[in-house]
């Protein structure tokens, strides 16, 4: 009976939880907030089915097994940690004006008067743009805390203050740039609950996976040699363009050999240009044309290039608001009759606060807009250092206005030195084009010598970009990743066959050798260990998993293919991850270090729950030929995978929640991405149950119950962001 009690409660909140994030789609986030997840009846249902579940694992006699009773206990403690934030936390919003002070605050819900610690003043409210631009790029409001001598706080976008336990976190501003809005979150109980639920639930599944009382070593021993497939899914997309001035390619690509100031480093023009033409249109080059080519050819034929569809606009919302068809618009699409910026009235309204279908399509094709912006404005072009008494300054082409301590001659060749490359490649003067290219380099390295990369370094950033570029050595990693799979499941490796192996050991070499490399030149050029972002932890990630691979091979065959795929899926990671490159700044909340792990975790939980469906496909297809002893190592392998891909899953979503109070003063948020990660995992926990759910062990079951949880993984990542939006819909 307390069996099926539990049963009926955990899926009814399950469907509640799904439901809720529909209902939200259509009546907004404050009618969920107040009549589902803020809900006396939803926190009853939550109490009671955890009740239940306590009076289970006391009448099981759980508490035998020590690390199994820690990971329970573990989601006892943050439902308790959620409970005590549900009952004793206080949330509003606090409008201060600058020279005005200001004690109160205006709960959140109930519109009750609360009172502040201390009285708060607006000191002074910034608005931090992109460089050479006036889009913002964070907004910091500086607070004076009374009754502390006149202690200030800073409140921005990644920066949430303090006062006295009362955080503050921005959340508009006043049209007139001289009030604010911060967000007031006072939770004296739940985080510190929470965040000890988060690190006995990390302990536990480091002990469980350790310990010998659990089903993980039971399920090796009978996986040790499994049956495992891939699934290979690629597509590309194709844009026709009119015929374009595009200047000469070895002029192009000489110009791209030319150092330029690049955020806080000095690199080749080379690496901005793909930069630039990655973050329009998600690839390195485009329509046949390189990113030198095109970099350059935009620079001195700006016109015809402003008409062409080279900026991808995924948003429907922002399609419509473009007035374009399908998913490529040209620069000139951004700009209506009147020469004004179609998107900046609903770019407005976001950045105050006021609903909007698309936040994230929005804020990506406002940062397009922008980065041709920073374009034209030079600010990707910084070709002419000079080492003022203050220290190096690089200057644009055409800066007009320059220190008087630069000589006149220099000056005049910053000014003018571009617009005779311009000249000479418009009337096809090559060698007078290649001889200016040549003058730029020497201006540099007489005005600053040594402290421009040398030329193999130069030249060495140059190849990792062009290799890095090439996208074929991840898609041939994952088509020999199938077929060795496939090999393995057809039985086509019979016991001896060595040339199999010398072929499978070589590949996997060669899949080493080519990660070491760009790992290698990553490492000489950022001058740091590659694990800085999402991007190259990935490709760190495949890189060991090679390594563990190559290195266990011959006691753990299974390792083998199952490595490869792995090691081939964080690579295809790391190449979508580098559609999308840092041009701009990254907004300050996105800067967190927290974020990459976070996603990363996620990601390699949804590869193993990926890998799962193919292994239930194939355990199915086994059970209908009534080959059962290959359905058991197939079934064996599945369960195997099982807990890993919960525990990162668990791990992804509470550094989520981490991340979340660090950056937005609040741990959970119910937002359609995180609920539904939240759904994902406790769908996947069912099946650990086996003991408790006896249907569990009929392998059928368990296979079809696999491949139909998978629909939750694919609407966390594909639902929610093209249907259900949401703050991170994007991720």
């Amino acid at each position: 009976m307390i069996k099926k009690t539990i049963f009926a409660l955990y899926a009814l909140v399950v469907v509640c939880i799904g439901l809720a994030t529909i209902i939200e789609k259509y009546k907004g986030t404050p009618y969920v907030g107040e009549n589902i997840y803020g809900a006396w009846w939803f926190v009853v249902l939550w109490a009671v089915l955890t009740g239940f579940s306590l009076i289970y694992i006391i009448r099981r006699k759980v508490y035998q097994r020590m690390a199994v009773m820690m990971l329970h206990m573990s989601f006892v403690v943050i439902l308790v940690g959620a409970l005590l934030t549900y009952l004793t936390a206080e949330r509003g919003e606090l409008n201060l004006r600058i020279g005005k002070s200001v004690d109160t605050f205006v709960g959140k819900g109930d519109s009750v008067t609360h009172r502040l610690p201390a009285a708060l003043k607006l000191s002074e409210f910034r608005i931090i743009n992109y460089p050479g631009t006036d889009a913002p790029l964070d907004y910091q409001s500086i607070v004076t805390v009374h009754g502390q001598r006149g202690a200030q706080v800073t409140v921005s976008m990644n920066n949430v203050g303090s006062v006295e336990g009362y955080r503050l976190f921005q959340s508009s501003y006043d049209s007139d740039g001289k009030g604010v809005t911060l967000g007031v979150y006072h939770d004296p109980w739940g985080i510190t609950v929470t965040y000890t639920g988060y690190l006995m639930l990390l302990l536990s599944m480091i002990f469980t996976i350790l310990s010998k009382k659990t089903q993980i070593r039971t399920l090796y021993r009978k996986a040790v040699r499994p049956l495992v497939m891939v699934l290979l899914l690629s597509c590309g997309t194709v844009v026709m363009a009119e015929s374009l001035p595009v200047v000469d390619r070895d002029i192009a690509h000489r110009m791209g050999t030319v150092n330029v100031q690049y955020g806080d480093r000095i690199c080749p023009l080379n690496t901005v240009a793909i930069d630039f033409v990655r973050k329009l249109t998600g690839s390195s080059s485009w329509n046949g044309y390189s990113a030198d080519e095109i970099f350059l050819s935009w620079m001195i034929y700006y016109s015809p290039w402003e008409r062409q569809p080279i900026i991808r606009i995924k948003s429907r919302y922002v399609q419509e608001l473009l007035g374009i068809e399908g998913k490529w618009a040209s620069y000139s699409d951004f700009i209506d009759v009147y020469n004004e910026y179609k998107l900046k009235s609903a770019v407005e309204k976001m950045r105050r606060g006021e609903d909007c279908p698309d936040r994230k399509g929005l804020t990506d094709a406002d940062e397009k807009y922008n980065v041709v912006a920073m374009f034209y404005q030079g600010q990707m072009l910084r070709l002419f250092p000079y080492n003022l008494k203050e220290g190096v300054k690089w200057y644009s082409p055409g800066s007009q206005v320059l220190p008087r301590e630069i000589p006149v001659k220099e000056q005049f060749f910053i000014k003018q030195s571009m617009d005779f490359l311009t000249e000479s490649i418009v009337t096809g003067q090559k060698p007078r084009a290649m001889e200016i290219i040549a003058k730029i380099k020497l201006f540099q390295r007489d005005m600053i010598g040594d402290m421009l990369p040398s030329t193999q370094m130069t030249g060495a950033e140059i190849f990792y970009n062009k290799i890095n570029a090439v996208k074929w050595p991840v898609m041939l990693s994952l088509t020999f990743s199938l077929l060795i799979c496939i090999a393995v499941m057809m039985k086509w490796r019979r016991s001896g066959s060595r040339w199999f192996d010398v072929m499978v050991t070589a590949f996997a070499a060669a899949l080493l050798a080519y990660l070491t490399l760009l790992l290698g030149l990553r490492w000489v050029i950022g001058g740091h260990v590659p694990v800085s972002n999402g991007y190259e932890t990935m490709q760190f990630m495949a890189w060991a998993i090679l390594i563990i691979t190559l290195l266990m091979r011959r006691k753990f065959p299974m390792l083998t293919a199952f490595g490869l795929l792995i090691a081939s899926f964080c690579m295809l990671v790391a190449m979508i991850a580098s559609g999308t490159p840092q041009i701009t700044q990254l907004m300050p909340v996105l800067q967190s270090p927290l974020l990459s792990v976070h996603v990363m975790t996620v990601m390699c939980a949804y590869a193993l729950f990926a890998l799962q469906v193919l292994l239930g496909v194939q355990a199915l297809w086994l059970i209908h030929k009534k080959e059962m002893k290959e359905c058991e190592q197939a079934t064996a392998l599945s369960q195997l995978l099982l807990y890993p891909a919960v525990f990162l899953l668990c791990i992804g979503i509470f550094l989520g929640a981490v991340w979340a109070n660090v950056s937005w003063g609040t741990y959970w948020s119910w937002d359609p991405k995180e609920t539904w990660a939240l759904i994902t995992m406790m769908v996947y926990a069912v099946p650990m149950h086996k003991g408790m759910i006896g249907r569990f062990g009929n392998p059928r079951f368990y296979h079809i119950y696999i491949i139909c949880a998978f629909l939750s993984v694919l609407i966390t990542y594909f639902g929610v962001n093209y249907l259900l939006g949401g703050m991170h819909s994007y991720a």
